[in-house]
């Protein structure tokens, strides 16, 4: 497997969420009337971030992989304790599921059952993409072994989000992130399908319904499947990483979701390579993110 693919992949991650920063919370709208087409590092947005800053997705995911090249293996225990130190580091940005999980933890709830708590507190469904946006490293660390990362996909998105859909579409997720290591999304999204219809049929009828989606019928917003279905659609309508990251993040509402999720989708699926390089240079913190995706692919390697 090319290690130019998983630096992508993550690499893509986060040049998807800072390209989408500007562009979260809008309308297409009012996308098209502030700024025209976002095709640049612009910053700014209700974030108020710099030019190539990101926000929450990448450096949940940071948590997550560095946790897994740390230990060579998932620990659920290191990771959310990973996780709550840095929100202690007071990020741009929590989500609220997110945010009420560790603070549970925090206060001395068992890591096993924070979610469960925030579900109590919140009352009612998590199926937000907190969990989906941060999820690419287990899906690169275990690229050859479907059964055991669709378990862990599960597994971790389960310590923030206690709604089971959350969890079996980030298995959906990193099962098409295998296949876009392996060159291929659109030829395999039917087989992962079908490998779901059992868990969840709602995740599997929504990466199928995406094969045939028309514009029209794409929404960006923070449900965890609307986040998975728009990713997926921008990468398989794309001919490149640029084009699919324009068409994500100017669709707005949650464009640093979407924007992270397609960037994690077709940075695998095109690589390093392929990411334009005035983004590339403008992005915050790139060189931990390719320090890091070099060790999950020596580990992967060796495997």
């Amino acid at each position: 497997m090319a290690r130019d693919r998983f630096r992508g992949a993550l690499l893509g991650l986060a040049v998807g969420e800072a390209m989408g920063a500007p562009a979260e919370f809008l309308t297409g709208e009012q996308i098209e009337e502030r700024y025209g087409l976002i095709t640049e590092m612009l910053g700014g947005g209700v974030y108020e971030v710099a030019a190539g800053e990101t926000v929450d997705a990448t450096g949940m995911m940071l948590c997550l992989a560095e946790s897994l090249a740390d230990a060579g293996r998932f620990d659920p225990e290191d990771i959310i304790e990973r996780y709550r130190q840095w929100f202690d580091r007071h990020p741009v940005h929590v989500s609220l599921t997110v945010r009420a999980a560790l603070l549970s933890y925090r206060a001395g709830t068992h890591w096993d059952v924070a979610s469960r708590r925030a579900f109590e507190i919140l009352g009612g469904p998590t199926a937000g993409n907190g969990s989906l946006i941060r999820s690419a490293p287990l899906g690169l660390l275990y690229h050859r072994d479907a059964e055991l990362r669709r378990e862990l996909s599960h597994r971790e998105s389960m310590l923030t989000h206690f709604d089971r859909l959350a969890g079996w579409a980030c298995a959906a997720f990193t099962d098409l992130l295998a296949a876009a290591l392996r060159g291929d999304v659109r030829g395999q999204v039917q087989a992962v399908a079908a490998g779901l219809d059992d868990e969840d049929s709602r995740v599997s009828a929504a990466l199928r319904s995406t094969l045939e989606a028309a514009p029209e019928e794409i929404r960006s917003s923070s449900f965890v499947l609307d986040t998975l279905q728009t990713a997926l659609w921008t990468v398989l309508q794309g001919t490149g990483f640029e084009p699919s990251i324009v068409a994500a993040v100017n669709l707005g509402s949650d464009a640093c979701a979407v924007g992270a999720v397609a960037g994690a989708l077709a940075g695998a699926l095109h690589g390093e390579a392929d990411i334009p390089p005035r983004w590339r240079d403008a992005l915050v913190g790139g060189d931990r993110i390719v320090a890091v995706a070099d060790r999950l692919w020596e580990i992967a390697a060796a495997s």
